[in-house]
C-alpha cells in the first residue's frame, strides 16, 4: 500500500499542480505583532532589582536630611555651651558605632569579617597623617576648639536619648540576622558620604554650622575634616554588601530593612541632639 504522500513549498514549486500551504492574514498579523513586541523588549533594559535598591538607598539616604530631625538639629542656634553638650554625646556616638561593627563581624561570615576589620583598622588603629589618632580620639582633640579638655569626654555622663539610641543600635547588631546588622552599621557610614548626600555629608555640614555660628575653621576641626574624607570610602560598604549578597529577595529584604530601621534610630538621635543645642541657646 502505497504511504501518504506529502508536499513541501519546495516541492510544490516543482509540482504546479500542488499548491503551498500558506498563512492566513489573521496568522500573518499574529506573527507581525510578535516580532514588534520582542524587538521592543529588546530595546528595554532588564529590571535589575539590586539596581532599583541602590537607588532606593541613595534616595532613603538623602531623605535623613529633609527630615525634622535634622532640619531641628541644624536650625538650633549652636552656642559654646550647647556644642560642648553635643560633641561629648557624639563621641560617646563614635564609641557606640565600635560596639556595633565588634559584633556585626562576630556574625558574619569570613568574607565580610575581612571587610568589616578593613573598615575598622582605621577607625581603632590611627590615621597616620593625624600623627596616629584614631577616629575616637581625633574627636576629642577637635573639642579644644570649643574650649573642651580631653578629661571632658572621659568624665562626660550619656545622655538619656543618647543612651536610649544606642542600646537600640546594639540590640540592631546583636540580635538581627548578620546581614541585616552589616546593613544597619554600614548605613550610618553610607549617609556620612559625600559621594552620595547632595548638598554635603553630614560632617562637613556640621563643620560648616562649627565654622558659621562659633567661627572655628574647619582645619581645627580634625574630626569632621577626617570624616570628609575617610567616609568617601566607607560610605561604599553598604552597595559592597548587596553586591556580595543582594542575589536573592531574602538578601535584598535584609539589607533594605537594617538600613531603614537604623535611619529610624539616628533621626530620633539627631532630635534629641537638636534639643540639646535648643536648650543651651
Amino acid at each position: 500500500m502505497a504511504g501518504k504522500v506529502t508536499y513541501s513549498a519546495k516541492t510544490a514549486k516543482k509540482d504546479k499542480t500542488v499548491k503551498a500551504p500558506t498563512r492566513s492574514k489573521a496568522a500573518k498579523g499574529k506573527a507581525a505583532k510578535g516580532k514588534a513586541v520582542k524587538a521592543k523588549a529588546r530595546g528595554r533594559k532588564a529590571f535589575d532589582p539590586l539596581k532599583a535598591l541602590e537607588s532606593e538607598l541613595y534616595d532613603l539616604a538623602n531623605e535623613q536630611f529633609e527630615s525634622a530631625a535634622y532640619r531641628r538639629m541644624f536650625a538650633a542656634p549652636w552656642t559654646l555651651k550647647g556644642v560642648q553638650q553635643f560633641f561629648m554625646q557624639h563621641a560617646q556616638f563614635n564609641l557606640n558605632r565600635r560596639d556595633c561593627w565588634g559584633h556585626v563581624q562576630g556574625a558574619s561570615p569570613l568574607p565580610v569579617k575581612k571587610l568589616v576589620w578593613e573598615h575598622e583598622e582605621e577607625e581603632l588603629g590611627g590615621v597616620k597623617h593625624r600623627g596616629g589618632a584614631n577616629h575616637y580620639e581625633l574627636a576629642v582633640q577637635q573639642g579644644a576648639s570649643f574650649g573642651l579638655k580631653p578629661e571632658d569626654y572621659y568624665r562626660a555622663p550619656t545622655m538619656d536619648g543618647s543612651y536610649v539610641c544606642f542600646q537600640a543600635w546594639l540590640h540592631l547588631a546583636k540580635h538581627s540576622h548578620w546581614l541585616e546588622a552589616f546593613a544597619a552599621s554600614a548605613a550610618l557610614e553610607y549617609s556620612n558620604s559625600e559621594d552620595v548626600i547632595e548638598g554635603g555629608c553630614l560632617s562637613r555640614r556640621m563643620g560648616e554650622k562649627l565654622q558659621k555660628d562659633l567661627g572655628i575653621p574647619m582645619k581645627k576641626q580634625y574630626s569632621n575634616e577626617e570624616h570628609v574624607e575617610a567616609d568617601q570610602e566607607h560610605g561604599k560598604l553598604l552597595i559592597a554588601i548587596g553586591r556580595m549578597y543582594g542575589d536573592s529577595s531574602e538578601g535584598r529584604m535584609l539589607i533594605r530593612n537594617g538600613a531603614i530601621r537604623s535611619w529610624k534610630i539616628d533621626r530620633v538621635f539627631r532630635d534629641f541632639l537638636g534639643s540639646v543645642l535648643e536648650r543651651h541657646a
